[in-house]
């Protein structure tokens, strides 16, 4: 199946549930935070949804993200699946889209290069499926492949407001943030936190944070939900307090280095235990 292929059967899919449902592009859009355009261009088969959409969308939908894909051939799925990923070119270079690019030989070049960092990038894929990621390009799928490696867990599929497994069976939410993109902005939750995520931030017996400039990995922090209850309970009352739920509430920088320092290990020799 190829790409365009694999997006019509998606949107295709994804039009019938919602009519079924008896909903119009906006309420499905409302439902998952997104506008009625972006609906509409995934329906057409226009646009990919990050696999986080997917999830949003099956829950609003209340169905699965494995029907989604598949439609109506539970067989299916691993081929869309296989279509809506990048793969390498090999195609001879269209003329350019814009005026003032590089040379064809520097664009040859260039994707010789492209081609050769996809060995590695499909290789990394591969070993992220092994841990439920499905896109390591999309909602940073690399970065919580590597904590999850780091911290010797297992995604946990088809959740909503808990992302993570231990061996034992444990819960855990995790999350990440580029510090190069603003130092001190806080830690996006979700972007429609009702009182039944809460209920599932409370009970995870752990939360991970990890702080990256760029895509290097620079920390790690661990809280406990007890140490989140104060943000829990504002939060809450909020809810309370309006009609609708609450859009990506943050974790303030200050209270994620409240918390225990994971990685690097505090007495790791070589590390800046400078606050940044």
């Amino acid at each position: 199946m190829d790409y365009q292929a694999a997006r019509q059967r998606l949107g295709g899919k994804l039009r019938e549930l919602r009519a079924a449902r008896g909903w119009t592009q906006e309420q499905l859009a409302d439902a998952v935070s997104k506008t009625t355009e972006h609906i509409s261009y995934l329906e057409r088969g226009e646009r990919s949804p990050s696999f986080e959409l997917l999830l949003d969308i099956a829950h609003a939908l209340q169905t699965s993200v494995s029907a989604l894909l598949s439609g109506d051939d539970p067989e299916g799925i691993s081929d869309v699946v296989e279509a809506l990923a990048v793969a390498p070119t090999s195609a001879p270079l269209p003329n350019p889209a814009q005026e003032g690019v590089p040379a064809l030989e520097r664009r040859e070049s260039d994707l010789e290069r492209l081609n050769a960092a996809f060995k590695g990038i499909m290789e990394m894929q591969s070993l992220a499926h092994e841990y439920g990621i499905n896109d390591i390009l999309q909602d940073n799928g690399g970065k919580v492949l590597q904590v999850l490696i780091i911290l010797g867990l297992r995604t946990l599929p088809g959740r909503e407001g808990n992302d993570a497994l231990d061996a034992e069976g444990n819960e855990y939410e995790l999350k990440t943030v580029n510090r190069s993109l603003n130092k001190n902005a806080g830690v996006t939750t979700h972007h429609h936190l009702n009182k039944d995520i809460l209920r599932k931030y409370r009970a995870v017996k752990a939360w991970y944070i990890a702080h990256y400039e760029g895509i290097v990995l620079k920390e790690i922090y661990k809280l406990l939900p007890s140490q989140l209850e104060p943000l829990f309970q504002q939060w809450e009352q909020k809810i309370e307090a309006g009609t609708t739920a609450l859009n990506n509430p943050k974790i303030p920088v200050r209270v994620v280095r409240s918390g225990e320092r994971v990685y690097p290990a505090p007495d790791s020799e070589g590390v800046n235990n400078e606050a940044g």
